[in-house]
């Protein structure tokens, strides 16, 4: 008879084998990712679905027909998040091969892979919305006082000093 396993995490991972291997371990993907893998299924999302994952604390791409959330990869990635965000709402598939990224770069987007897209819903020409990202440093006029203070202090400093030699000089 054919030993029993079961897979830990969560409830939907918890599903009983009869002489199969437990799927490895890989806590990065959702857990309900596990279940359609188990069943032989990927989830299909549609394209404005997909598009509406656009900003930096919730981003998803199309990259090849397949769908990554790679909202926690968005520190890490090496060009930034701002690169990730410019490509969000279209097929990124092309952006991603222009680059020319490694071997291992392909390999880790299989954590990041939550479905693939119904191609049907792509639509054959679409004008790109820039995404909403939450602006950095709204005040850009602290930055210019900043500026202009770093500018003007030591020239103060400079004038005081030459100031105070040339009064302490002529008495």
């Amino acid at each position: 008879m054919a030993s029993t396993r079961w897979t830990r995490g969560c409830a939907t991972q918890r599903l009983k084998y009869r002489g199969f291997p437990a799927p490895p371990r890989r806590a990065e993907r959702p857990c309900w990712a596990w279940a359609a893998d188990m069943a032989g299924e990927k989830k299909v999302f549609g394209f404005e679905e997909v598009a509406g994952h656009n900003v930096t604390k919730d981003c998803w791409l199309i990259i090849a027909g397949k769908v990554y959330d790679v909202t926690s990869f968005m520190d890490e990635h090496p060009g930034g998040d701002e690169v990730l965000l410019a490509v969000t709402g279209k097929d990124a598939t092309n952006d991603f091969e222009d680059i020319g990224h490694s071997e291992s770069a392909r390999e880790m987007m299989e954590k990041y892979l939550i479905g693939e897209i119904d191609a049907s819903t792509i639509p054959v020409k679409r004008t790109h919305v820039t995404p909403q990202q939450a602006p950095g440093n709204p005040d850009k006029g602290d930055d210019m006082l900043i500026k202009i203070l770093q500018f003007l202090v030591p020239i103060l400093i400079l004038g005081l000093a030459f100031a105070i030699r040339q009064y302490t000089k002529s008495e």
